[in-house]
């Protein structure tokens, strides 16, 4: 049989706070790291060339890669003949023929021909 002593010196599970003050004290916290001491956040602009957002600290001479000229179509005769040199009895002259008219890259989710740091629409 246990006493009223040996239930009073079992080990007790230490009080948990409320659901909603553990989310409050977690949001602080996130904030607090997020925001830092008094530290502000980069201001991200967006590249005129690439079309993404940048921050200007990181900015660097190879960090933006684009197309100078479009992408587009040509027939493949008319692509020959300017340049490659082809003859007017070209194989499948009559297809079009996608491509980057600055590079002839065939792909059109390729990256870029030129490199160059980020330009900002404030520049």
């Amino acid at each position: 049989m246990a006493t009223p002593l040996a239930c009073a010196l079992l080990p007790r599970a230490p009080l948990r706070p409320a659901p909603a003050v553990q989310l409050a004290a977690r949001r602080r916290h996130l904030r607090a790291v997020a925001g830092g001491a008094g530290a502000a956040r980069p201001v991200l602009r967006t590249c005129k060339n690439c079309k993404q957002q940048y921050d200007p600290a990181a900015n660097h001479p190879l960090a933006c890669r684009y197309h100078t000229a479009h992408f587009g179509g040509e027939t493949k005769r008319k692509f020959e003949s300017v340049y490659a040199g082809g003859t007017m009895d070209t194989p499948d002259s009559g297809k079009v023929f996608q491509y980057w008219h600055c590079c002839g890259s065939e792909d059109p989710f390729d990256v870029g021909c030129t490199a160059a740091p980020h330009c900002s629409y404030d520049d």
